[in-house]
């Protein structure tokens, strides 16, 4: 039975909390409170902020971003997002009624990012490349709208990729400490994009099969429902 429990999102790799602009009016249009944050270190300017952020920085964002709420939350998290609700869940798991990952990385104890990485059918390095000698990883804008936006409408799928941002490498080469106490005692759903291309089928599967007792869900959707398919999204979130 759906509840209301209050939503967080987490986004990606290479993306910002604006990511979820169209989802959270369709979650708030169904009586939900739905709130997007943005991870430290995405797009950071390295000459005005020279520290490189990492995954413990982002789980700490979004710890805090959980604190704000008067009840446990919904914790959504997208793609490498994954990583990040993973961890935050290990450290206060009294604090998320339930994980959700969207086509996203569920890691096992141990695990990075980059490892995960090489995963059959995650395609990273199709769309990747290094800059600032290494330290961060961007989208190729070339390879973005067919791996990330294929089935968002044109003027979505541009403004999206045009908001690309740089994502400091450690938020990929960082593992996660993850225990059967507690993230395991957790409830989690992984929401399976049927189109994706940038994560495909087999390693969302892969990725799934990483935890008992899964709940799954499908959207016929690429990489990023959130922005192809708001209302459709919106409404599998407020039912869980």
């Amino acid at each position: 039975m759906a509840n209301d429990a209050p939503i967080l999102l987490i986004h990606g790799g290479c993306h910002r909390g604006d990511c979820w602009r169209l989802l959270i009016p369709a979650l708030q249009a169904l009586g939900r409170e739905a709130v997007a944050i943005d991870l430290p270190g995405h797009g950071r300017d390295p000459e005005t902020d020279p520290l490189p952020r990492t995954l413990d920085d982002g789980i700490a964002a979004t710890l805090a971003a959980l604190r704000t709420f008067d009840r446990p939350a919904l914790l959504v998290g997208h793609s490498l997002g994954g990583m990040t609700i993973s961890g935050a869940t290990e450290q206060a798991p009294d604090l998320v009624e339930r994980l959700v990952y969207i086509s996203a990385l569920l890691p096992r104890d141990g695990d990075s990012g980059a490892a995960l990485a090489a995963t059959p059918g995650l395609r990273a390095e199709v769309g990747s490349y290094m800059l600032d000698d290494g330290l961060r990883v961007g989208v190729k804008p070339e390879e973005a709208g067919r791996l990330f936006y294929a089935d968002c409408a044109e003027d979505v799928a541009a403004a999206a990729t045009q908001a690309l941002v740089p994502t400091d490498l450690s938020y990929m080469t960082t593992t996660v400490t993850l225990s059967t106490d507690s993230f395991g005692r957790v409830p989690k759903t992984y929401v399976h994009c049927l189109r994706d291309q940038a994560i495909e089928m087999r390693a969302q599967i892969s990725f799934r099969s990483a935890a008992p007792g899964v709940e799954v869900r499908e959207i016929d959707a690429s990489h990023s429902p959130f922005l192809s398919r708001p209302a459709e999204l919106a409404a599998l979130l407020a039912g869980l």
